[in-house]
């Protein structure tokens, strides 16, 4: 004979109160940790709670405390339709951290003729949300000036240039280039040519300085045509990688601005014929999945993008409950993942190989 699992009644605020023979007043008080209830009922409240399987209204609460527990995310406008899989790894971890919360996350695309703020504002006037996250900020971000007289918590992944006045977590881009020419240099390499993003962008920004503080400071030449700016799709990056393989000069190192333009630009050497790893190494930044999956495995410098999406979930929930409290700034650094994309010159290795037999 099947059995069937009976589904638990759900026990309300009332019954809970009969349970204990208390009033539902001081009941919800002591669910909600009020100081002028005795820890001791407190404890007898929740531990009933637990017991008999009472789930607070999600509404009821929302309407108590006056908060909006939704938490808004506009999808920064792209040309096209391309899934951003550095977004798609942050929303993840955002949406895992405010479920844990009992907070929800609401997405937006912006509409042909729109712009994020004209999103952001209806957001707000409808009442939809009660604080926001927005990532790919510019150095000088429109949506960050309304958000700052908004009247409402709001958390940049990234940051902008003047920053103070706000919470924000934010990769040290600038070191984290600086980095990947360090292990460039010190395998060898000195032509060493850079696909860069949107400049507007400040995380391109910084990673483009990062490049060239670490060129003057290695003595690297960056020659005419070695620095390609607006590289954002497979497509721009394939076009900067054909002109590279031009040059009369050719580089034997590609420093990429994400993950997805070196991805792009392993494609378009390997289209060429030219052994990645080998004739020309490649770096990336953003340590995603799919870099190790492409043949060879993408040297990268990672960062931890599901888990920075679970600690501005946490800063935006956290700024919501205590709105007086200071900003969150919190600066993390990326690490270095070796793969196969990247290796000493071929001259080098030839060098090293003669050396080696003799």
């Amino acid at each position: 004979m099947s059995r069937v699992k009976k589904r638990r009644e759900v026990v309300s605020i009332a019954q809970l109160a009969k349970h204990l023979g208390l009033s539902e007043g001081t009941v919800s008080r002591a669910l909600n940790n009020y100081p002028d209830i005795a820890r001791k009922t407190i404890e007898r409240v929740r531990k009933a709670a637990d017991e008999l399987g009472y789930r607070p209204s999600t509404t009821a609460r929302r309407l108590a405390r006056g908060v909006v527990e939704t938490v808004g995310f506009v999808l920064p406008a792209r040309d096209g339709h391309q899934i951003d899989p550095f977004l798609a790894e942050i929303l993840d971890g955002l949406a895992t951290e405010l479920a844990l919360s009992d907070w929800d996350l609401l997405v937006a695309a912006v509409p042909d003729g729109h712009d994020e703020v004209e999103v952001m504002d209806r957001l707000i006037r409808s009442g939809k949300v009660g604080g926001f996250v927005i990532a790919r900020t510019k150095r000088k971000d429109p949506r960050v000036d309304f958000l700052r007289s908004a009247n409402l918590p709001f958390v940049v992944q990234g940051r902008t240039e003047n920053c103070d006045d706000y919470a924000w977590l934010d990769i040290d881009n600038e070191k984290a280039f600086a980095d990947a020419m360090d292990h460039l240099v010190g395998m060898g390499h000195r032509k060493i040519a850079y696909l860069g993003g949107d400049p507007d962008l400040n995380y391109a920004w910084q990673r483009r300085a990062g490049y060239l503080a670490a060129a003057r400071k290695h003595e690297c030449p960056v020659l005419p045509g070695y620095l390609h700016d607006g590289i954002t799709d497979e497509m721009a990056a394939r076009d900067a990688v054909t002109e590279l393989l031009k040059h009369p000069d050719r580089p034997t190192a590609l420093l990429c601005v994400t993950d997805a333009v070196a991805i792009g630009a392993i494609h378009a050497l390997a289209h060429a014929g030219i052994t990645v790893g080998r004739d020309i190494s490649v770096i990336g930044f953003d340590g995603l999945p799919m870099g190790e999956a492409i043949h060879p495995g993408l040297t990268t410098m990672a960062q931890a993008s599901y888990e920075i999406g679970r600690e501005v979930g946490r800063i935006v929930v956290s700024q919501a409950n205590a709105p007086a409290s200071e900003f969150s700034q919190i600066l993390w650094e990326a690490s270095l993942t070796i793969r196969g994309s990247a290796n000493p010159p071929a001259l080098k290795l030839a060098a090293n190989a003669k050396g080696g037999i003799s």
